[in-house]
């Protein structure tokens, strides 16, 4: 199956090749009184070339005209005819839009701004964009990019402000100053991981897109149609890397334990109130996720698989916009997304908002088969989440002046609606195969919920170059919980009921998070010194009553009801330095974190009541060493150590019926698991190597334990140590004007020393790959095709199970209208439907098969329609950098 799903790929892409190759050699352009800017950003559309320009010279400026079957050059020359305009070609497939010299020389007296880029190794800068600006203003006076040696000139007049901007470094912003005579200005320009957004180019880019940038890979989904209308969880399955298992376990390159974070800040969320989070936000509000496979000590220690940092938009434009979308999708059932936001600038203030709704019905199909005492056990699911979800939010911020600003947010994501899950169970003699008898269960929720409300405010002061003061408090209450019958129903083979059984479970969770954090940043030396502290205290509530229903009432069973209350403290404070010499750059750091927890369990009948205190202090050193070989290839090597604290739910000892003969219990041993992690990384322009040895211990795993001679329990336990080497390879290339392709490739060997207890020791060890492609292509009448793969092997689980391979194909096409207000997206997820999640495990006295899928094959169809008013928004300067708090 596995291969025939790659050569179905492989078709589809060859067939599209040859498409798209018979069509797109020469352009076609058919414009009526479009203005000029709008025709030059559909002739780069069509023909794959950038454009740049200035709207002070060409904004004026309407455009008629019919070309067919042309050379870029030839409709070029066409869509300038009779205006006082030429271009000129400053490097391989970029042209530059100008007034032409007659027009210049009517002008006021302009002087030759001239100039070298360079980085810190004193290399030229090729390609960087150089824009001169009014310093009142901001409106651009004039820009141009650097040739392959760095250099730059144009002529310009009066009092002028320099901006300098180049992918992978720190904007340049100079001072204003008056321009009274030829000058010659030469600009260093600093390394920088740090993402800008519509840097002077015609045109937003049009396609998702990967980078690594300082060995973290970055993946930016915008304009993707196969995620339009998705949630947040979708994009993160599709993000390079990481694999998101059957029971939404997140994992980076087969290491688990990652830790995801919004805007460089933390959610203080355990995985199931996190994964409601990522499941009721749309994917509209995503600008880039990024991985960072070895996190330096400013990041929270938490995440010993890496941490995934998810950017949200953030618009800065002057004026202001709102975009409308709706979508539907089915397979087995119907569902509706509609999303409303908004944004607000003028002068000083800045409002953003947002509105995202999901409704209808998702179906889950599971199930296990083991053999345990003789007996055989085939237990198939059938389970149908009728939750909706529904999120929001309101940011707000101003700026007393360009050194102080201050901001705040509120959000909400709910999650809350029925489900109901059906299981049947055949007993059997194992060596007879007889039917013995049947296990009916049922569990219906007519209540689920899952809400989070937040709170933000911030404030951010740049007194000088290089000094910055952060101050961030927050708050969050996590309000969930579930109602749930449970008829459980045992009858002979024929039919005759044996046993017949109803219970009720009521559970709730109350978590408050508060957080105070202080971020600083100081040149010291040569060197650039980041420092800082956090304190975020959490405090859950966790309630459990189990009844069971006789004759219409309700028995409270006091062995299996209880409340648990957890809360836990952190205070954690770091020094991080970087200094560059020569060819080098070396940052160091030291980060510590003291933790406080009690978990208390109270139980109805106060027998079995238990106090679990304890305290820790950690530190965790970071040590990252760059050089860099040449302007765009580098070789670094880090090291750094991480920590995973249990969940709270997972401390909670009491037991939990998922029906008659499966159980889960939670562990109030759980002890942190620790890892030590080093990489080794290598990059070249759009070529990345990333190589890493991680070592756990007190290594944490969810086990199935045999429970008397009939039942399975689920419990977490800390069960040994776990070694891991990996290699990631990413490459982007463009195959041609019209087809962009990204391949990501992860190989990795495990090796596991594990035990569940003295008489069941397990070492395991295997190899295992993770391979995914993002294709793109730009056809004809301005039609978007995206062809998307990922395949992952055969694979160790995370204990003691094996994990068969499971991929996924997604099909999707696009088109805009209405000079790209109005978007049209038709979508096939999971074409072959092979996203599954299928197992086996044994040990002596039980051997376990898992299976199970969720209706990931799905027809979509998203409308978005995008309308405002916001000055020069293609051509925005923005030097907002990405807050790494």
């Amino acid at each position: 199956m596995n291969l025939k799903l790659f050569q179905s790929l492989c078709v589809i892409l060859l067939y599209t090749s040859y498409l798209a190759a018979q069509t797109v050699e020469k352009v076609n352009v058919e414009l009526y009184n479009v203005a000029l800017p709008d025709a030059l950003k559909e002739l780069e559309v069509k023909s794959g070339t950038h454009i740049l320009f200035n709207y002070k010279d060409i904004g004026e400026y309407y455009v008629t005209c019919h070309v067919e079957n042309q050379t870029f050059e030839h409709a070029i020359n066409v869509i300038l005819s009779e205006k006082p305009l030429t271009y000129k070609k400053v490097r391989e497939n970029t042209y530059v839009i100008q007034r032409s010299e007659v027009v210049q020389k009517l002008h006021e007296v302009r002087y030759l701004l001239s100039g070298v880029v360079t980085d810190s190794l004193n290399q030229p800068v090729d390609a960087a964009v150089i824009s001169v600006m009014n310093p009142q203003t901001g409106v651009p006076l004039g820009q141009t990019i650097t040739s392959g040696e760095g250099r730059f000139s144009m002529k310009v007049k009066g009092n002028v402000q320099l901006y300098v901007s180049c992918l992978g470094y720190t904007p340049f912003l100079s001072l204003p100053f008056q321009l009274s005579r030829d000058t010659i200005c030469d600009i260093k320009l600093h390394s920088s991981s740090i993402l800008l957004d519509n840097v002077l180019v015609v045109g937003e880019k049009q396609t998702p897109s990967v980078q690594v940038v300082n060995g973290n890979t970055i993946f930016t989904p915008k304009n993707s149609a196969a995620l339009a209308g998705s949630s947040a969880l979708d994009v993160l399955k599709k993000a390079p890397g990481v694999l998101v298992d059957g029971n939404n376990n997140i994992s980076i390159g087969g290491r688990n334990g990652v830790l995801i974070i919004f805007n460089g800040k933390p959610t203080y969320l355990k995985q199931e109130e996190l994964l409601a989070m990522l499941k009721s936000m749309s994917s509209s509000v995503i600008n880039s996720i990024e991985i960072i496979h070895n996190p330096s000590v400013q990041y929270d220690a938490e995440g010993s698989g890496g941490i995934i940092n998810i950017n949200t938009k953030r618009s800065r434009a002057e004026g202001y916009s709102f975009s409308l979308n709706n979508g539907f999708s089915y397979w087995s059932n119907f569902r509706q997304n509609t999303e409303f936001s908004f944004s607000y600038t003028r002068n000083k203030l800045s409002l953003m908002g947002n509105y995202h709704h999901q409704f209808g019905y998702y179906d889950l199909d599971y199930g296990m088969y083991r053999i345990q005492s003789g007996k055989k056990f085939y237990s198939p699911t059938d389970d149908t989440d009728k939750r909706k979800t529904i999120a929001g939010n309101l940011d707000i911020e101003y700026k007393f002046n360009d050194k102080h600003l201050i901001g705040g947010q509120l959000t909400i994501n709910t999650l809350f609606g029925p489900g109901q899950t059906i299981t049947t169970t055949e007993v059997r003699d194992e060596k007879s195969n007889k039917l013995e008898q049947i296990l009916y269960a049922r569990n219906e929720y007519y209540m689920q919920k899952g809400n989070r409300y937040g709170g933000n405010m911030y404030y951010m002061a740049t007194p000088k170059e290089g000094v910055k003061y952060v101050v961030d408090v927050n708050y969050a209450w996590f309000d969930g919980g579930s109602g749930n019958l449970q008829p459980n129903i045992y009858t002979s083979p024929a039919g005759e009921v044996l046993k017949d059984y109803l219970y009720k479970s009521v559970n709730s969770r109350n978590i408050h998070i508060y957080a105070l954090s202080y971020n600083q940043q100081h040149k010291l030396g040569k060197g650039n010194l980041k420092s800082g502290f956090k304190y975020s205290n959490v405090n859950a509530g966790n309630g459990y009553k189990f009844f069971e229903v006789k004759d219409g009432k309700e028995i409270l069973d006091v062995t299996q009801s209880n409340d648990f209350t957890y809360e836990e403290q952190i205070l954690a404070a770091y020094l991080l330095y970087s200094y560059p010499f020569n060819k080098f750059n070396v940052e160091f750091g030291l980060r510590g974190e003291k933790t406080w927890a009690d978990g208390r369990l109270f139980t109805i009948d106060g027998l079995n009541d238990k106090n679990n205190k304890i305290s820790y202090l950690n530190i965790f050193p970071s040590i990252n060493l760059n050089y860099q070989i040449a302007e765009e290839q580098a070789l670094s090597i880090g090291y750094g150590g991480r920590i995973d604290r249990p969940a709270y739910q997972d401390l909670n000892p009491f037991e939990y019926l998922l029906d008659e003969l499966s159980y889960w219990k939670g562990n109030p041993f759980l002890m942190p698991q620790k890892t030590h992690r080093i990489t080794l990384s290598y990059s070249n322009k759009r070529t990345s190597v990333i190589a890493a040895y991680t070592y756990m211990k007190d290594y944490k795993a969810q086990i199935t334990d045999t429970l008397s001679v009939n039942k399975v329990i689920m419990t977490p336990r800390n069960i040994g140590k776990q070694q891991q080497f990996s290699v990631t390879f990413n490459q982007g290339l463009n195959l041609a004007p019209w087809w962009e392709t990204n391949m990501n490739v992860t190989g990795y060997y495990v090796n596991k020393n594990i035990a569940f207890d003295e008489f069941r020791k397990f070492k395991k060890d295997g190899i295992a790959g993770i391979f995914a492609i993002m294709n793109t292509f730009r056809l004809p009448w301005k039609i978007q095709l995206e062809v998307n793969g990922s395949y992952a092997t055969k694979r160790l689980g995370a204990s003691n199970e094996k994990m068969d391979s499971s991929g996924y194909v997604d099909l999707a096409i696009g088109r805009s209208f209405m000079k790209k207000r109005l978007a049209v997206n038709l979508s096939l997820t999971d074409l072959f439907w092979t996203m599954n999640w299928d197992s086996y495990s044994s040990f002596e006295g039980l051997q376990l098969w898992n299976w199970g899928k969720g209706e990931s094959r799905q027809i979509k169809i998203n409308v978005s329609y995008r309308f405002g008013k916001e000055k020069n928004k293609s051509h925005q300067l923005d030097f907002q950098e990405l807050d790494r708090l």
